[in-house]
């Protein structure tokens, strides 16, 4: 019998592989196997690890998979899945997280778990990013880390996650669908990826696609907004002239967060007039004012006030910021190619006509909002009768994971999985 299994080097036109083999389904390749390989002549090779139970039946996986010759130039699927037994469950649904910029899956295991105890085998995909410390000082590497390489890593990332489903439901691996949701840049490269060609090989395809929170194109009557995007755009393009390689506007935020959590109540250095912990709430809240480019007029990160914020736990929020919730530092690449969208610059397109899969759009209220429907609705939708947006409330950019609220939208969002 033959089970065609789609290449994992970087080469999305590389001719499929042909596998020959007495069994169809890939659990007789992988069972009980600490690490395996997608059959391929040079397969990036991927160390699968159990953790253990996280919470009910519920498990943890981890698996590295190498994309380069680079010190960092691996990813890392965090699984979460409910389990029979140890690599063993009759869950074969799958479903992927993109996480936003500079953010990892510390910050988005709860809502994996959420959606594990759903029935879903859940996995989120952190970025090559996630791997540089926060004393490096040589970026030089980031200067290849463009959207083609994250396409080719998302790419690893669904294939490596389709086979992990394969392997611990026992499920043939052509028929595991997968759902996948990106929030912020997640969301920009989820789409990017859908309109390319690695959408098309077997094991990269994805069945359902959700970004959330994130602009394409703006409505052409935002012409002031475009051309802050055009001016950002130039501004990158100059800082990458210059051989700087990596944002650290993370960085900044996490010296600010520390300060809050550690030394809440002292003057700010940054604010006189205001504690630390006002001036991260401040920062937080009106995260517009703090930006000469901002995507939207009330753009922030979370909603609230110098008295505190209204939907998140505040010291949760800080001690995840700290402890592995977020990275200091991020390839420019990734915001030269959103402010190339966003600012219509020449070259800087995604053909929406290649996006066939059935789309959810979620604008967070406060973040990219309603801004960011527009294309998906009107672009995509010329060809796509699949395209649906909702708008959720006005709690900011980063409403989608930690917020007290939450699972309300990821029930949402599971309630429209089941109905496509």
């Amino acid at each position: 019998m033959k089970t065609q299994i789609a290449s994992l080097a970087a080469n999305p036109e590389k001719e499929m592989e042909t596998l020959y083999s007495q069994f169809d389904r890939p659990g007789a390749f992988f069972r009980n196997s600490a690490s395996f390989k997608v059959p391929d002549p040079d397969p990036p090779l991927t160390e699968s690890t159990r953790i253990g139970l996280v919470r009910g039946d519920v498990a943890e996986y981890k698996l590295k998979i190498g994309v380069g010759p680079g010190e960092y130039d691996f990813i890392i699927l965090t699984c979460y899945v409910k389990e029979k037994s140890p690599w063993s469950t009759d869950r074969s649904k799958n479903l992927i997280i993109l996480p936003g910029q500079a953010l990892t899956e510390s910050f988005y295991s709860d809502m994996a778990i959420y959606y594990a105890q759903q029935g879903y085998s859940t996995y989120i995909l952190d970025r090559r990013e996630t791997n540089v410390p926060a004393d490096e000082t040589d970026f030089s590497y980031m200067e290849n880390w463009t959207i083609d390489r994250y396409l080719s890593d998302t790419y690893n990332g669904i294939a490596v996650s389709r086979i992990h489903t394969a392997l611990l439901s026992d499920e043939a691996v052509e028929d595991i669908e997968v759902t996948a949701i990106g929030h912020s840049h997640g969301a920009l490269i989820l789409t990017a990826y859908n309109a390319s060609e690695y959408h098309d090989l077997a094991l990269g395809s994805v069945n359902r696609m959700i970004p959330v929170d994130i602009i394409i194109k703006y409505e052409p009557k935002y012409s002031e907004l475009i051309r802050a995007q055009a001016q950002e755009f130039d501004t990158i393009s100059r800082c990458i002239e210059n051989r700087t390689y990596n944002g650290s506007s993370m960085a900044a935020m996490m010296q600010i967060a520390s300060l809050a959590l550690t030394d809440p109540d002292r003057e700010s250095l940054f604010q006189p007039g205001l504690t630390n912990r006002q001036f991260f709430r401040l920062m937080a809240t009106r995260t517009h004012a703090f930006n000469p480019y901002p995507y939207t007029p009330n753009y922030h990160y979370w909603s609230g006030d110098l008295g505190g914020l209204y939907y998140v736990d505040e010291d949760r929020l800080l001690n995840l910021t700290l402890t592995g919730g977020a990275v200091p530092y991020v390839p420019k690449h990734l915001d030269l190619y959103m402010a190339g969208l966003m600012g219509n610059v020449d070259g800087y397109e995604i053909d929406f006509s290649r996006i066939s899969s059935p789309v959810l759009y979620i604008g967070l209220g406060g973040g990219f909002s309603d801004y960011g429907s527009w294309w998906y609705k009107k672009e995509v939708g010329k060809i796509n009768d699949k395209v649906t947006s909702i708008s959720w409330n006005n709690q900011g950019h980063g409403s989608i994971a930690i917020d007290y609220n939450s699972q309300e939208l990821w029930a949402l969002i599971h309630s429209w999985i089941k109905d496509n």
